[in-house]
């Protein structure tokens, strides 16, 4: 065989040698598989001594790193790098003598050869070894990220199941002792109604027989506005059934009670949007509603000493419905707002039970009350249903 064909024998298990080891250095990090391959290549173009032993000294700075975790596969490695190696040598013993014989270097081509791919199915299987204990490892990564999830979604379900049955206990708490008050205040103003009203019209009756009739018409006097009074106290603990049809015509009959005595220059205006639809609301909820507005007519009127009070329901851009009940009086100072948004009622002594009232019966219709107010600049209620 002539010089011109020993490269078909070597060209390809050198290719592959190269690719598979590309980057990969020995211990010495000096060499790589691709410089053996530019050191081949140099000698198959010039075939000449000189080229045939920087190839040589190229191939023995060759030592795979590769197999340094498999013990008998670097043993054959090196073996297989030593076949090369003498075969190598003694086809440049052949060019240096001049004596080409092409049985034996056809011979010592093919112990190249099978050198490279003896050593070529090693680096597959460690390459396969490799990628089996990187696919298993992602197998016991991607097991364990699915049992992690798995666990913590069950405790996250336990815990919203778990908050959820607070949530409801505590609804169904608070909407207890909202029916509770109801039912209380309905008693006291039968109560008020039955006996006490009752009562002080015999008392006017018996002072009509008295001889002293300033003394007479003073009794009957006072007795028919405590009776009056007791009329307005009967009408606030137990209004008239509330309906859509007549919800604002409800708050101006309760305003006009509860302001009445305020003064010719005090000024109301309760104004509900066109957007407003009071029937998607039960009688039930719009009780509720009627209560919060109660109780901020009732702080107004024993706190704010204000000249004008509004009322605005409207319906926001997400379909909520939004109740802003503001008035002009002396307002309330920036501590003191702050300790009602963050529900903090106890050090609030005067609107203690008032605006907690109001807050209870905005959470049982699931929505959020913010108070907004500084000192001499009146105070707004802004209530998202």
């Amino acid at each position: 065989m002539s010089m011109k064909k020993l490269p078909l024998f070597l060209m390809a298990s050198l290719l592959i040698l190269s690719l598979a080891s590309c980057g990969k250095k020995n211990a010495s990090g000096n060499h790589d598989s691709k410089t053996l391959y530019l050191a081949w290549k140099n000698f198959n173009e010039k075939k000449d001594a000189d080229s045939c032993r920087s190839f040589i000294a190229e191939l023995e700075k060759f030592e795979p790193e590769s197999f340094d975790a498999y013990p008998e596969l670097h043993a054959q490695t090196n073996e297989q790098i030593e076949i090369c190696r003498d075969a190598s040598e003694k086809i440049l013993s052949m060019i240096e003598s001049g004596e080409c014989d092409d049985l034996l270097i056809y011979d010592e081509g093919r112990k190249i050869n099978l050198s490279m791919l003896s050593y070529l199915y090693n680096q597959n299987y460690v390459l396969e070894e490799t990628h089996q204990k990187i696919f298993d490892y992602f197998v016991w990564l991607l097991a364990a990220i699915i049992i992690t999830s798995v666990i913590l979604i069950f405790l996250n379900a336990r815990e919203v199941k778990k908050r959820d049955k607070i949530i409801y206990n505590s609804e169904q708490f608070l909407r207890h002792s909202i029916e509770v008050q109801e039912a209380e205040r309905k008693r006291i103003s039968q109560e008020l109604h039955d006996t006490v009203a009752q009562s002080m019209r015999y008392v006017s009756l018996l002072a009509e027989n008295l001889l002293d009739k300033a003394a007479a018409e003073k009794i009957i006097s006072t007795q028919n506005q405590n009776i009056e009074d007791i009329r307005k106290l009967c009408y606030n603990l137990t209004p008239p059934a509330i309906s859509a049809e007549d919800m604002i015509g409800a708050l101006e009959l309760l305003a006009g009670k509860i302001f009445n005595g305020t003064g010719d220059n005090f000024d109301l205006r309760i104004v509900a949007e066109d957007t407003v639809d009071f029937s998607v609301w039960s009688d039930v909820q719009l009780m509720s509603m009627y209560r919060i507005i109660q109780e901020a007519f009732q702080n107004i009127q024993k706190h704010a000493h204000a000249s004008e009070v509004t009322v605005l329901f409207r319906k926001d851009t997400d379909g909520r419905l939004k109740i802003i009940i503001s008035d002009d009086g002396i307002g309330m100072s920036e501590d003191m707002v702050e300790q009602i948004n963050g529900g903090i009622f106890s050090n609030i002594k005067d609107l203690h039970f008032g605006i907690r009232n109001i807050v209870e019966r905005v959470q049982l219709l699931g929505g959020s009350v913010v108070y907004r107010s500084e000192a001499d600049c009146g105070t707004q209620i802004m209530v998202v249903l």
